[in-house]
């Protein structure tokens, strides 16, 4: 690499690198680039870049160059071997100062070795050994110190064999020591930016899954499905960005609208931490604080009671055979009533006047004679779908609204300013009968209509609800695509649902596999 610099030209280089790395928002390619620079400015065949980890007590290997060697290791090439193990900066609670770049971290200085075989300073025993594995001869060493706005060493910039005109091995003059330590203090100013960034968006991602933590420790049910809409969610966004051939050959998620949408996922349903859990877990139609079945089921039984104090006020055998044939029918009704108190799909219309004609028969309790059922038990008890009255539905509904009021006070940076919207669209549907707001066609963004298809999805097959098992996988993508036929879901997501087999793939990793059942895709498409 004959890439030296004359003097005139190496202020305008060190304005040009500069700009160069702040504008680059990938960390490896960062620390890759900075390396490159670093060897160019010096003309060095090869170098290191050191980042420090685990609370600052060893140094890890993120690049690694050797050009004469063809040896390229992170950034844009493969990742430095497991084998490479990270320089200790201790030894028995003790500063490891026998190794150049950790007495470099260590003291935060600058380290020039003209000969590392000649050196007495320093144990190059590991250098030694990669020369003879390689054929190599390492012999002039630069190690600056990068150190971040809190003078605090972040890592160390290691330079290897500075080359003449003729590549030549020769040392680091002074000259170009204070080009690189200029150069690593741009570099650090670079780098602990966008260290402090990948920090800020680890502690969000970090605290959105708190949330979802938070949510499961109140409801399993809740959580695992805060947990499971945004893996969904993003294998749909994965699956529009790979379509070559489809709708959406020519559209791209960008890397920030993929973090808008993955933050979105994992918060669609916060709302939910304001969901009374009788409201949220509620298994049986007649539950509340309490399964209120156990109390009509009690009803029956005073009903049965009165039908053998009728018996005993005239005991003869035909009484006998209508105290039995009474008996038997309340037991049926007990049966029925039980099962009508489980939530289902439908709702027989016959089964609602049965339960009208099991309400209106009479018993008394406190001396005050009144209807078997009353009008809220056979409300509930004639749910047609589900387990929610009218009134639990309006206060489920409530976490979408709860959701978008609590998400939108948070300060969020310019590219995550639609997670608020986005999360709380997803009972939403494309041909206006949604929820809250009855949203149709353009109002819903791309972004809204893939966690809505997500959130149904998971809702099918999720096997921890506690009002139904999860439904075969079959019964499900039938259901979807009812939903897409009715233009309640988006038509191209669910084609690209089959197309791309995201099901499938979903399948195999989160249901149970009794779910898994055969699909012929030709006939879902739409």
């Amino acid at each position: 690499m004959n890439n030296s610099y004359s003097n005139s030209e190496n202020l305008q280089k060190l304005i040009d690198i500069g700009i160069a790395l702040s504008k680059e928002k990938n960390i490896d390619k960062l620390l890759e680039k900075i390396l490159i620079e670093a060897r160019k400015i010096s003309n060095s065949d090869g170098g290191t870049l050191y980042l420090m980890i685990d609370d600052n007590t060893r140094l890890s290997y993120n690049i690694m160059h050797t050009e004469s060697k063809n040896i390229y290791y992170g950034g844009t090439y493969d990742p430095v071997p497991e084998s490479i193990y990270p320089v200790k900066l201790y030894k028995d609670g003790k500063p490891n100062m026998h190794n150049a770049c950790v007495v470099c971290a260590l003291k935060a200085e600058t380290i020039n070795i003209e000969d590392a075989y000649s050196d007495v300073n320093y144990d190059f025993s590991g250098t030694k050994g990669f020369d003879s594995k390689y054929d190599y001869h390492s012999k002039s060493f630069l190690n600056v110190p990068l150190i971040n706005h809190k003078n605090t060493v972040i890592g160390v910039l290691q330079l290897l064999n500075a080359q003449d005109e003729r590549n030549n091995i020769i040392p680091f003059s002074n000259d170009i020591v204070d080009l690189v330590e200029s150069l690593a203090s741009q570099a650090s100013i670079a780098l602990t930016n966008q260290l402090l960034i990948e920090e800020q968006k680890k502690l969000f991602k970090s605290f959105i899954q708190l949330v979802a933590e938070a949510l499961e420790k109140k409801d399993k049910t809740t959580g695992g499905h805060c947990t499971r809409v945004p893996q969904i969610t993003m294998m749909v966004a994965d699956a529009i960005n790979n379509d070559n051939t489809g709708k959406y050959l020519d559209f791209q998620f960008s890397e920030d609208e993929m973090e808008e949408l993955y933050v979105a996922g994992w918060l669609h349903d916060f709302g939910k931490v304001s969901t009374p859990e009788y409201v949220m877990n509620k298994s049986t139609k007649l539950e509340g604080l309490y399964d209120k079945i156990e109390f009509v089921k009690l009803k029956l039984e005073l009903l049965k009671k009165d039908k053998e104090l009728d018996f005993y006020k005239e005991p003869n055998k035909n009484n006998k055979i209508k105290l039995q044939n009474d008996l038997d029918k309340i037991n049926d009704d007990i049966l029925f009533l039980e099962n009508c108190n489980i939530g289902g799909e439908t709702m027989d219309s016959r089964h609602i006047d049965r339960i009208q004609k099991i309400s209106k028969q009479k018993i008394t309790i406190n001396n005050i004679e009144q209807n078997l059922l009353t009008e809220k038990e056979v409300e509930y008890l004639s749910i047609s779908r589900g387990t929610l009255s009218y009134e639990d539905f309006e206060i489920m509904k409530k976490h979408v609204v709860l959701t978008y009021e609590l998400l939108d006070k948070l300060p969020y940076p310019k590219h995550l300013k639609q997670v608020p919207f986005y999360a709380a669209c997803h009972h939403e549907k494309l041909n206006g009968e949604g929820y809250p707001n009855g949203y149709s066609g353009d109002k819903l963004p791309l972004q809204a209509r893939i966690i809505a298809i997500a959130d149904v999805f998971e809702g099918l097959t999720a096997p921890d609800r506690p009002y139904k098992d999860g439904y075969k996988l079959s019964k499900a993508m039938n259901i979807l695509r009812d939903m897409a036929v009715k233009n309640e879901i988006d038509v191209d997501l669910f084609n690209l649902f089959i197309k791309q087999k995201i099901y499938l793939k979903y399948a195999n990793s989160s249901i149970s596999e009794s779910q898994i059942d055969s699909i012929d895709e030709s006939k879902m498409l739409i």
